[in-house]
């Protein structure tokens, strides 16, 4: 969207006219040139200056030029240059109306009738200049002549001898910028070219921030990378934790079992040494019993030694049948305690174990809990082992891990995001900035294109008043930097061609140049503009009608200011204001012809 001060520069510009004009009121020139002291009196219209060469018409545009600071005067020869022979100061002054038209000034921060702008001369090159009285820098002198649209540097408003033709072989780039700053158009080309100059400051600050945005997402890539790896070890710890646990419970339910195993041995143990005890004592019995016997049988034999020898054979043979009965039992109840003192051993040695199992569960078991609540597992320590093996090697494969990766991941997320915000602005920005050059550009061409629409048949209409025709061609308006103004121009019934240096003679360019200036001048915002010898290179029918048109356009407008120098005589309408310059003794002297 245009803000307030776009839209009155394009008003102004559309427009092209200044309501509350100023004129010069008078040119004071002391130690100038060929001037001692001269004071020139203009009006509002048509100036005439006319004067033999040498007597220093000219040196009153160049004095006019020099107070307001142009440019093109300062580069031809020094200003000391200009001081009068044998002084040492010179001083112009541009004395312009400021009366006030509708309550408004021209100037509209000076409140008095008359403005004077004054420029002081040194030989030794020291310059300066003077408004009403007081001190101003030349830059403050040029703010001051822009606000009345005064362009002391354009030639389309001030022409010095020759500059017809410099016009001429000015790039068309260069006319068309010229054609700009005399219609007061300007502004819309400063408008574009600041937009511009915004939207590639975007620009610039867009690459700058692609390759911040690519720095912060290379930063979150190696931040997230760095938080994965820190998520799986802490998985992979949390892991370890739970085998260390099931590890230290695995232990215990292995020396639990262990210990269970014992205990089941040593009880069935004690039930084995139980049994042994009792085949002990059987035997013991059984052999107390056969002792018995072979005594009650001795002593039969004792009773029976009369008896036949079969009965004796028979004794004896029980007898050693009980003896033997008696030594199996014996054998077999000393194998019996021998297997009850080896047990009881055994059994002492499964105690001593049992009692260092308990003592060592009593200690897992206090290393258990501290790893956590019981974890009922079926498998093996061994097993579990393996696992810690293969899950310590997962974590070493990770390598170093940030321990506060994920507050850094968090942060350089933050940051991208923040980033990517400003780049999505940014972009919104640029994208509007955009819409603003192009909106800028559109309203400059289409001003443009206007201008020429109502410039270009007062062109050709001038033209076809010297017996020629030509037509006026914009070109390259979507580029600002190479849009250009070509004036065509053909005489005698000849086509139309470029208006250049080499083509044309030099009255026809003067013609050419003149008429298009001509056709320009209700479009041109300064209010005055001077000519200095435009019709050296004329031929007397065409210096005619090109004075007639001049001095018609001049009547067209009496608010508008016009300075005419020429050398010769050229009839003007009574209104007119004439200035004869001559030379006497040495110093230009000043006539205002009374009419």
């Amino acid at each position: 969207m245009e803000n307030t001060g776009e839209r009155s520069a394009e008003r102004l510009a559309l427009e092209g006219r200044i309501k509350s004009v100023p004129h010069i009121k008078e040119v004071i020139l002391e130690n100038f040139m060929s001037h001692e002291y001269s004071r020139i009196p203009l009006k509002p219209g048509l100036n005439v200056i006319m004067g033999p060469n040498g007597a220093g018409k000219s040196s009153i545009l160049l004095g006019i030029s020099v107070a307001l600071g142009q440019t093109y005067t300062e580069r031809g020869e020094r200003l000391s240059d200009l001081i009068r022979r044998g002084k040492d100061v010179a001083r112009v002054t541009v004395v312009f109306n400021n009366s006030a038209h509708n309550g408004k000034r021209p100037f509209r921060t000076i409140n008095t009738d008359t403005v004077s702008i004054a420029r002081y001369l040194k030989r030794n090159g020291d310059y300066w200049h003077y408004v009403n009285n007081r001190f101003m820098t030349k830059a403050e002198v040029e703010h001051l002549l822009r606000q009345v649209g005064i362009n002391p540097n354009n030639m389309l408003i001030i022409m010095h001898q020759n500059m017809i033709e410099q016009f001429v072989t000015k790039s068309s780039v260069e006319k068309l910028q010229m054609v700009e700053d005399a219609v007061g158009a300007s502004k819309l080309r400063e408008r574009i070219i600041d937009a511009e100059a915004k939207l590639n400051m975007l620009l610039t600050e867009e690459a700058g921030l692609k390759k911040t945005l690519e720095e912060a997402k290379a930063t979150v890539e190696y931040w997230k990378e760095e938080y994965g790896k820190l998520i799986k070890l802490r998985r992979l710890e949390a892991h370890r934790v739970e085998l260390e646990r099931e590890l230290a419970w695995s232990q215990v339910i292995a020396l639990e079992n262990d210990i269970k195993k014992i205990e089941d041995k040593i009880s069935s143990l004690v039930l084995e040494i139980e049994d042994l005890n009792k085949e002990v004592e059987e035997h013991g019995l059984k052999a107390g019993t056969l002792r018995e016997r072979i005594r009650e049988t001795i002593r039969q034999l004792r009773w029976t030694k009369n008896q036949t020898s079969e009965a004796l054979d028979d004794l004896e043979k029980s007898i050693d049948g009980l003896i033997d009965e008696l030594v199996e039992e014996k054998v077999q109840e000393g194998i019996a305690r021998f297997k009850i003192r080896l047990t009881e051993s055994e059994m002492r040695k499964l105690k001593s174990q049992l009692s260092e199992l308990k003592a060592k569960l009593a200690s897992q078991l206090s290393e258990a809990e501290l790893k956590g609540p019981r974890v009922e597992t079926n498998r093996k320590p061994m097993e579990i082992q393996e696992d810690l093996k293969i899950l310590e090697v997962q974590i070493n494969s990770l390598g170093n891990v940030t321990p506060n990766a994920e507050e850094m991941y968090l942060l350089a997320d933050a940051k991208y995001s923040e980033v990517e915000m400003k780049a999505k602005q940014l972009s919104e920005n640029i994208e509007k900035a955009r819409e603003e050059v192009e909106h800028r550009k559109e309203v400059w061409r289409e001003f443009l294109r206007k201008l020429m629409s109502e410039v270009e048949p007062a062109y050709i209409q001038i033209l076809k008043y010297v017996d020629a025709n030509g037509k006026i061609s914009l070109r390259n308006l979507e580029d600002i930097e190479k849009a250009s103004l070509d004036l065509y121009v053909g005489f005698r019934g000849v086509e139309p061609v470029l208006l250049d240096s080499h083509t044309q003679s030099g009255g026809e360019r003067i013609v050419a140049t003149l008429a298009f200036l001509l056709a320009l001048q209700k479009h041109v915002k300064s209010p005055f503009r001077a000519v200095d010898e435009f019709d050296v290179h004329l031929d007397p029918l065409n210096r005619e009608r090109m004075v007639k048109m001049l001095t018609a356009t001049a009547k067209a407008d009496p608010n508008v200011q016009y300075i005419i120098i020429t050398p010769g005589y050229i009839n003007v309408s009574d209104d007119a204001n004439v200035i004869i310059v001559q030379n006497v003794s040495g110093k230009s002297s000043i006539g205002v012809v009374e009419r």
